[in-house]
């Protein structure tokens, strides 16, 4: 990330320089799509500004404050830009997770409507089908979930693998997990 720092009415010396890229290169770590972050820096009669500009792929994000301390005023700008990428991400997760979901709940879809589905001859045929699809969990939800349901099975997508797993409960009393393995 390139960070681009201006003094309106300021001198900028090299420890201010420094305190500014360690405060703002730990955004990378938030968000990594910043091509540009430019700084600007300005001194009023009592008040230091501190603008804070970061270019992303497709957005800007434009942050400003002010107080009488110039390292107090870049302080509070990258708190605010920190806590404007966390809400980017989420957005943006949330986002994905419905992507996701839309594309498990398509094939699934088709078979909610359906209560019979004709066989071939001479083999039995299904009588009612469950659509198993929700949101991706971890195997220990799926196990509360298993528990709130009442049901012996639930298949459920695993959120660490993204592959669809069968949780079960045992006749012991422990529970059985069934993972695909192609």
């Amino acid at each position: 990330m390139d960070i681009t720092i201006t003094g309106r009415n300021l001198e900028l010396d090299d420890s201010l320089k420094r305190y500014i890229c360690k405060r703002l290169d730990k955004l990378e770590r938030l968000y990594r799509r910043i091509f540009l972050c430019e700084v600007v820096l300005e001194e009023e009669k009592v008040r230091k500004n501190a603008e804070v500009i970061l270019h992303l792929k497709r957005t800007r994000i434009v942050v400003k404050e002010s107080s009488p301390d110039i390292y107090a005023s870049i302080d509070n700008a990258a708190e605010k830009v920190k806590k404007r990428l966390r809400r980017l991400n989420d957005r943006l997760a949330t986002k994905r997770r419905k992507a996701m979901l839309g594309t498990i709940m398509r094939p699934v879809a088709r078979l909610r409507g359906a209560e019979e589905v004709a066989a071939p001859a001479g083999r039995g045929r299904i009588i009612k089908s469950n659509a198993f699809a929700g949101k991706p969990m971890l195997p220990e939800e799926a196990m509360l979930e298993l528990e709130l349901m009442g049901q012996n099975f639930i298949m459920f997508k695993n959120a660490d693998t993204g592959e669809a797993n069968v949780l079960y409960k045992r006749d012991d009393g422990n529970w059985g997990l069934i993972e695909p393995n192609f």
